[in-house]
């Protein structure tokens, strides 16, 4: 067992926990689920989306890996932001990231709820959401090698089932045993990018909502054993597995299924499964969905969690929500506070079944957006920051770091900048402002005098 650290939070996680928390985080229901709406906005074209977001997500990633190692803290980058950029950044960047983390997960209970429901339709929807939402609590709540142990596996199954697919539609492409399933699907209706490059651009929001989950590496660093060996291991080896199973699988996906009939109204790859394998093969998949659905609220509450620690930690929030068990050693009030989000969310949902996914998974992205661009930001500083207290703790560095840092925050603006020419966008970049807006107003009204009045005790 690893010694605990300063803050009570014990180092229990290992290289193959953190692979797995990042994986986790990525592909869950949002991805299986949300491909549909990117696949309607871009075409097949939407390989170059998440082909551009794979780069985005490999360069930021790099930089927080370098961050991560030399300063190892539960508010990663929420942390860095304050002390490279200024604390106001750090407190919207951390408030930020924890909506956005818990809008995904809040629809994807609703979606777990949704899949268990075909399944037992005499039990309504509601109670398989509180059910799902309390075992996830129970299981942040045991600590955090348990929390490790589900992540890897219910990650593990979603790994298969895409590599499954992969394999299986590529035999169906090869030996034409389904005349639906053709090369043909990729040009038919439109062309190959029906939309444009504004197309592939406008189904940006939606592909950053799909990697968004990857940081949440950064929030396990205090928890790692050996955060300068595990972290940039993890966090690369992660990305780039990442990236080849969704190239490769939307490009399988939009080979079998002809693009538009891709939607949100069920998993586009649900669908896929039927048409490669009957009834059987889509229920197979309805159950991969499921789980993803609960892995990836499993890692959305503990990455949520760990940064309302954080925030709580440096005063910007009530004390109470840094409090440690002293049993699991987890921060068992941050905890419960993210869950009670996920319901309101999970609530929300609910209530606008018809818009509401696509725009929150939207909104979501445009959290994850300025979060990574808030981590490009603070890089530079940190690492001038890191080289004058004590240059041992710079033990990885970003390779080409000052290239990766320019190319990011340009690639950032630009996606940005896209959602103001694609349907619902404006939409989507005034509901992340008014929420920047609200965040900073309380940063100087209330959260800026507690964290001062914690400072001065």
């Amino acid at each position: 067992m690893s010694e605990n650290s300063g803050t009570g939070l014990k180092r229990d996680l290992k290289a193959r926990h953190l692979t797995m928390i990042s994986i986790g985080g990525v592909i869950g229901a949002g991805y299986f689920l949300g491909a549909g709406a990117a696949i309607k906005t871009a075409g097949p074209a939407v390989i170059f989306s998440y082909l551009i977001g794979g780069i985005v997500t490999i360069l930021v990633m790099t930089l927080l890996s370098e961050m991560a190692v030399a300063s190892p803290v539960a508010g990663s980058f929420q942390v860095y932001a304050t002390k490279a950029i200024h604390p106001w950044a750090g407190f919207v960047t951390g408030w930020t990231y924890w909506l956005a983390f818990l809008i995904g997960p809040a629809s994807e209970t609703i979606a777990a709820g949704t899949f268990l429901h075909v399944w037992f339709p005499e039990i309504p929807i509601w109670v398989f959401c509180l059910a799902v939402a309390l075992l996830m609590t129970t299981v942040n709540l045991i600590g955090v090698l348990v929390f490790g142990e589900v992540e890897f596996w219910l990650s593990l199954i979603k790994v298969v089932a895409l590599l499954t697919f992969i394999i299986w539609g590529c035999i169906e492409l090869g030996f034409h045993m389904n005349p639906d399933i053709t090369v043909s699907n990729m040009t038919a209706s439109g062309g190959f990018a029906p939309a444009g490059i504004g197309g592939v651009f406008g189904a940006m929001i939606m592909v950053i909502f799909s990697y968004g989950g990857t940081e949440a590496i950064g929030t396990a660093a205090e928890e790692s054993a050996h955060p300068e060996r595990d972290i940039p291991k993890a966090l690369t080896g992660t990305v780039f597995r990442i990236i080849v199973l969704y190239i490769i699988s939307i490009t399988v996906l939009v080979l079998v299924l002809p693009w538009q009939q891709a939607g949100v109204s069920s998993s586009p790859y649900v669908d896929a499964f039927t048409l490669l394998g009957g009834p059987v093969a889509g229920n197979v998949m309805n159950f991969v969905v499921l789980t993803a659905a609960l892995s990836c609220i499993d890692t959305g509450v503990y990455a949520t969690s760990r940064m309302l620690f954080s925030l709580s930690r440096e005063g910007y929030f009530p004390k109470v929500f840094a409090k440690i068990s002293n049993k699991h050693k987890t921060p068992v009030n941050a905890i419960f506070a993210s869950c009670m989000v996920l319901f309101v969310g999970a609530l929300l949902y609910l209530a606008f079944p018809d818009f509401a996914y696509v725009w929150l998974a939207s909104i979501s992205g445009f959290g994850f957006l300025f979060a990574w661009l808030m981590i490009a930001l603070s890089q530079p500083k940190m690492r001038k920051i890191v080289e004058a207290e004590d240059p041992s703790r710079l033990k990885w560095k970003a390779p080409g770091a000052k290239v990766i840092q320019v190319i990011v925050v340009i690639l950032m603006i630009g996606i940005f900048t896209a959602q103001l020419f694609v349907p619902g966008g404006k939409v989507i970049l005034l509901a992340g402002m008014i929420w920047l807006a609200i965040a900073s107003v309380y940063y100087f009204t209330i959260g800026k005098k507690m964290r001062e009045k914690t400072l001065n005790n």
